[in-house]
C-alpha cells in the first residue's frame, strides 16, 4: 500500500502528528507537498488533519490533548456529553490541565488545577485521558460555580436512572477527591 493510502486509511477521522505519519514512510517534505495540494490541513503546529475529514468527538478529544501537548485529561462538560449525561452540546473541548498550562486556542476550555490528581478517575483512550464517569459527576457538582449546579445534577439523576453508576461509586469517588463536603447535600437530596 502506497503512503499516501495508508495515511488515508489510518487517519480519515483522526489528527495525526509528524512523527505519527513519519512510520508510513511520509517524509516532511511530503507532508508539506500535501498541505499546498490542499490534501492535509494543518490544525495547528505540529497537528494535521486529511482535508474534508469529520472529526468525531473522539477525533477532537485527541486534536485537543495533541495542540495542548502536555498532560491533560477531557472533563466536565466534554465528559458528561461523552458518557450521555447532558443535554448540553460543548462547544468547546473541556480540559482538565496543569495550572500553569495556558492554551490560545478558541475551540478548547482548559480547567487548572494546582493538583489535578491524575491518577483517581482518569481513564485512558486511545491518544487521550478522559475523567470517568463518577469523576465527572463528582467534578461537576463541586466545580459548580464554573458550570452550574443543574448540570452536575442532571448529570447525576440520569446517571443513577441509567444505571451507569450508584450513589455508593460517586460518593467514594468524592471521598477520594477531597471534595464530598462539596456534593454531599446533592446526593443526600437524591437518596
Amino acid at each position: 500500500m502506497k503512503p499516501l493510502a495508508l495515511l488515508q486509511y489510518r487517519y480519515a477521522n483522526s489528527p495525526f502528528s509528524p512523527g505519527d505519519i513519519e512510520s508510513l514512510g511520509i517524509t516532511p517534505a511530503q507532508l508539506n507537498h500535501l498541505l499546498e495540494a490542499e490534501i492535509v490541513h494543518r490544525l495547528s503546529r505540529g497537528v494535521y488533519i486529511l482535508s474534508g475529514a469529520d472529526l468525531s468527538d473522539e477525533g477532537q478529544f485527541r486534536a485537543a490533548t495533541m495542540r495542548i501537548n502536555g498532560p491533560s485529561a477531557i472533563c466536565l462538560i466534554s465528559a458528561l456529553a461523552f458518557y450521555g449525561l447532558t443535554d448540553q452540546i460543548p462547544k468547546k473541548v473541556w480540559l482538565l490541565v496543569p495550572e500553569d498550562k495556558h492554551s490560545a486556542h478558541k475551540d478548547i476550555r482548559l480547567l487548572r488545577s494546582r493538583n489535578p490528581k491524575w491518577k483517581i478517575g482518569i481513564e485512558s483512550q486511545k491518544g487521550y485521558k478522559i475523567s470517568s464517569i463518577e469523576r465527572s459527576i463528582v467534578d461537576a457538582l463541586a466545580m459548580k460555580r464554573i458550570i452550574g449546579v443543574s448540570i452536575g445534577v442532571t448529570a447525576l439523576k440520569t446517571a443513577l436512572k441509567e444505571k451507569k453508576t450508584t450513589i455508593d461509586k460517586v460518593l467514594k469517588m468524592a471521598t477520594r477527591l477531597g471534595v464530598d463536603h462539596r456534593v454531599m447535600a446533592y446526593i443526600e437530596a437524591l437518596s
